[in-house]
């Protein structure tokens, strides 16, 4: 009996031994693992509930509206948000997060003014009031991306070609909801003017990366980043995009699924449809799924 007591005793012991052993790993892979949500769901979720939402401009009246992502790929019903936002059609980019809320924030170019603006998400679907950051940005309207966040700090970046030399161009945020100086991050960018967004993580390595289409050739390309604010080399991941070219038409989503690696959407301008494809995870993109039609009028947030 006394042997049961003691076997049971030290069971006890060596369980709890275990147990803090565990908890000590799990705290250091906590620690050392990145942020996946920051990247993958922050940059489109608005709402809060870790699912990767649409925004779009309607270019006949001119109001934002919303769709909600059901964590399974689909999208509810649209909900407008307010009007005035035609001098923002083409430019709608989405960030992430700008000011560390952990919302969803939204910038873009007025093509009156040439200013670009910023609106700061609530955490329930909704925007703030707009907040001009800077003027002389004409050279990158139908340009601008968000890229979520590309350097690891947990704020939300921005990316865009410039039309004068054909060069990429990266904002990093400052985490206050501004953005820091311009810098040159690599040439030769001019074909994929239009479609140029952020996708999320494609290869699941905790950084945020960008695709865009070739107008010439209508083939998607792949930037993997590489967390420290800059790109690797492109990759074409397939061809027949020409229908999805056009300022607005495609917009990287982070991750539509719930599966942590980033999705795409685009408009299809033959039929008006979009389409979703989700990322593999290695750096790839599925099959195109039509989830909707009458979306022709909308200008997409990239």
């Amino acid at each position: 009996m006394r042997t049961n007591v003691h076997r049971s005793t030290g069971w006890t012991a060596l369980r709890r031994s275990v147990l803090v052993v565990i908890a000590v790993v799990g705290a250091l892979v906590a620690t050392s693992l990145p942020a996946l949500a920051t990247i993958a769901d922050k940059r489109n979720d608005y709402n809060g509930d870790g699912h990767s939402d649409v925004v779009a401009i309607n270019g006949s009246n001119g109001c934002l509206f919303r769709w909600t992502g059901n964590g399974s790929g689909g999208l509810g019903a649209g909900t407008q948000l307010g009007c005035g936002w035609a001098p923002y059609e083409g430019s709608l980019a989405s960030p992430g997060d700008l000011n560390g809320d952990g919302a969803g924030d939204l910038v873009a170019i007025n093509g009156g003014d040439n200013c670009l603006y910023r609106w700061l998400g609530n955490g329930s679907g909704g925007f703030g009031a707009g907040v001009r950051l800077g003027c002389g940005w004409a050279p990158y309207w139908l340009a601008l991306a968000g890229a979520g966040d590309l350097n690891n700090d947990g704020a939300g970046d921005v990316v865009a070609i410039n039309g004068g030399d054909g060069c990429l161009y990266r904002w990093l945020g400052n985490g206050s909801g501004g953005l820091g100086a311009g810098v040159q991050v690599g040439c030769g960018w001019a074909p994929y003017t239009f479609s140029l967004t952020g996708a999320g993580d494609l290869n699941n390595d905790g950084n945020a990366d960008l695709v865009a289409i070739n107008n010439g050739n209508g083939c998607l390309y792949r930037w993997l980043g590489n967390g420290s604010g800059g790109l690797g080399a492109g990759a074409q991941l397939g061809c027949g995009w020409a229908p999805y070219t056009g300022a607005g038409n495609i917009s990287g989503m982070g991750a539509l699924n719930g599966d942590s690696a980033g999705d795409v959407v685009a408009i299809n301008s033959s039929n008006g449809c979009l389409y979703r494809w989700f990322g593999n995870g290695g750096g790839g993109l599925g099959a195109g799924t039509q989830v909707g039609c009458g979306w022709g009028p909308y200008f997409l947030s990239t």
